[in-house]
């Protein structure tokens, strides 16, 4: 089928990045993952992935401000008793667990 329509959109440059280095990886450009997916469309009848809010612990939810700065005052407490793990001891983990 003929490749004869353009589509120019804008998006953020390490959105960019980030999703040509993985297809890179999977031996794609990023023209053949859009194609991938436009035709996606009509054979599943709408967007080929859910859509959709994820679910986040109800520990980060922030209700409204007295919410807020209740859960201010659980970290709070929490750094105070030493039940928090250093950022970069915890992302050194991740990077083992994960492999980046």
């Amino acid at each position: 089928m003929l490749k004869n329509e353009t589509l120019h959109i804008r998006v953020n440059e390490n959105v960019k990045t980030n999703a040509e280095n993985t297809l890179k990886m999977l031996g794609i450009t990023i023209s053949d993952a859009v194609n991938m997916f436009l035709y996606q469309i009509p054979l599943v009848g709408g967007v080929p992935f859910d859509v959709k809010i994820p679910s986040a612990p109800e520990s980060v939810i922030v209700r409204d401000i007295k919410d807020l700065y209740e859960k201010l005052m659980i970290g709070k407490e929490q750094i105070k008793n030493g039940e928090v793990v250093d950022a970069d001891i915890a992302m050194n983990q991740l990077g083992k667990k994960y492999g980046f």
